[in-house]
């Protein structure tokens, strides 16, 4: 980290464990609407896209402003932001890091990101250092809840690593990262040297870590565990907890912002000195289901505001026994995906986690708007494609399946079995469709 960070980020480590313990009722709405007319006013000065969009309707009234999505932002890129970044230079950067597994160039002095789709879709995100530092001193107040000044050790599982991550590094953290895609021998005898305190990953790679722990092949005691990238459902975070006596954690984050971080009982509240939600009813759920409009407050390089995220969230009435006012989110009705296996050449069965299929879709093709992919068997993909109008289906399929092969290779795997055909099968009533899904 660059000795000019430190100061700021450590301002907002203070700040975000101020805001925690006393931003509630009339304050928070207060500083919410600061920070929301801030940004608006940023956007509509800097953001061409926006000051088009907003067209005709009062920034005052920003609650009220026309809402974007992933497609619209993509579509728009290169106004979008308030840096004049092209898409296909930033797509170029995050492609080539993709593809290198070095994370660490920048563009200009921003850090590029490429997001999961989970949505969907493939969509970019920039980040100034000043954002990177924000960030860092944020999450650091939030997760380490009564931490105490020692030297911690944090492995960090992802599909890809990111400047953004590694911001967390300092004097007192040692930030790991660990590709998933490391064989499961490889991760446990790195974390059996490595002795972190925390680990960070997807709840299907902290299951299997603990079916390591309980053949006492994990070696590790570590004092926190926290849940990313999927959803952390009941049995898992049972199983885990059990294993490792600690309770899990949850970060829930996208390409759109921080969302909402487990207390220390284990709710998982809602950020809203971070992020402003407005919440839509999902039709035919009798108001238990809500879809989230994201405002960010802080970011400034590629403004968030009213951002439709098609995740639904189950929202919990009552307060936190925690003591903070900021909401919890009772339950994730989304990002659930399952792990696929493939042969090696020695004929073991390696997993695939869901960021790597779901990867290896969307890089493969802009013109692919929306997939889904089933594994039936091992070593077996059933494929659904939706694509652009107007788009060849044909060649489209063609690249899915060259960039298949091509990641099924790369892990030493026999060739998968790979149907690909056009259109999305139809998703259960009140479901978010399960973008990959394995057959139990």
């Amino acid at each position: 980290m660059k000795i000019t960070d430190l100061p700021l980020m450590a301002r907002h480590f203070l700040s975000a464990r101020w805001n925690w313990q006393h931003l509630r009722g009339p304050a928070l709405e207060r500083y919410q609407e600061r920070r929301a007319q801030q940004i608006v006013a940023y956007a509509l000065q800097h953001s061409p896209f926006y000051r088009n969009h907003w067209a005709n309707h009062d920034p005052g009234s920003w609650r009220t402003l026309p809402t974007v999505d992933k497609r619209l932002m993509m579509a728009h890129f290169d106004t979008f932001t308030t840096r004049g970044i092209k898409r296909d230079v930033a797509m170029e950067v995050a492609l080539r890091a993709e593809q290198s597994r070095d994370f660490a160039p920048l563009l200009n002095d921003l850090t590029v990101g490429l997001s999961s789709g989970t949505s969907g879709h493939r969509g970019l995100f920039l980040v100034s250092p000043a954002e990177q530092a924000g960030w860092a001193g944020t999450i650091l107040a939030r997760v380490l809840h009564g931490w105490r000044p020692h030297h911690l050790h944090v492995a960090f599982f992802l599909r890809s690593n990111s400047n953004l991550y590694e911001q967390v590094g300092g004097t007192f953290i040692q930030f790991r990262y660990f590709d998933l895609m490391f064989p499961l021998e490889e991760a446990v005898a790195r974390l059996n040297a490595f002795q972190p305190h925390i680990v960070v990953g997807p709840p299907s790679l902290l299951s299997m870590l603990a079916s390591e722990r309980s053949k006492d092949k994990l070696r590790i005691m570590p004092e926190r565990l926290i849940s990313v990238a999927e959803v952390l459902e009941d049995h898992a975070r049972q199983a885990i907890e059990t294993i490792f006596s600690v309770r899990v954690q949850q970060i829930y984050q996208c390409t759109e912002g921080l969302l909402a971080v487990s207390c220390q009982r284990g709710a998982l509240h809602i950020q809203e000195d971070i992020v402003m939600l407005q919440f839509e009813a999902l039709e035919g759920s009798e108001d238990r289901l809500v879809q989230p409009i994201i405002t960010d407050l802080w970011r400034k390089t590629q403004p968030i505001i009213r951002y439709r995220l098609n995740d639904l969230l189950e929202l919990d009435p009552a307060p936190c026994v925690c003591g903070s006012g900021f909401r919890v989110i009772r339950a994730i009705e989304g990002r659930s995906d399952d792990i696929c296996y493939f042969e090696t050449l020695t004929g073991e069965l390696r997993p695939f986690f869901p960021d790597t299929i779901r990867r290896m879709i969307l890089l493969a093709s802009p013109d692919i708007t929306d997939y889904q992919v089933v594994q039936e068997r091992n070593g077996q993909l059933h494929i659904y494609l939706q694509t652009e109008p107007g788009a060849s289906f044909e060649r489209v399929a063609q690249l899915v399946r060259a960039s298949v092969a091509a990641t099924i290779a790369q892990y030493a795997c026999r060739s998968a079995d790979v149907e690909i055909e056009p259109g999305l099968p139809p998703a259960l009533p009140g479901k978010k469709l399960r973008r990959v899904r394995r057959l139990q």
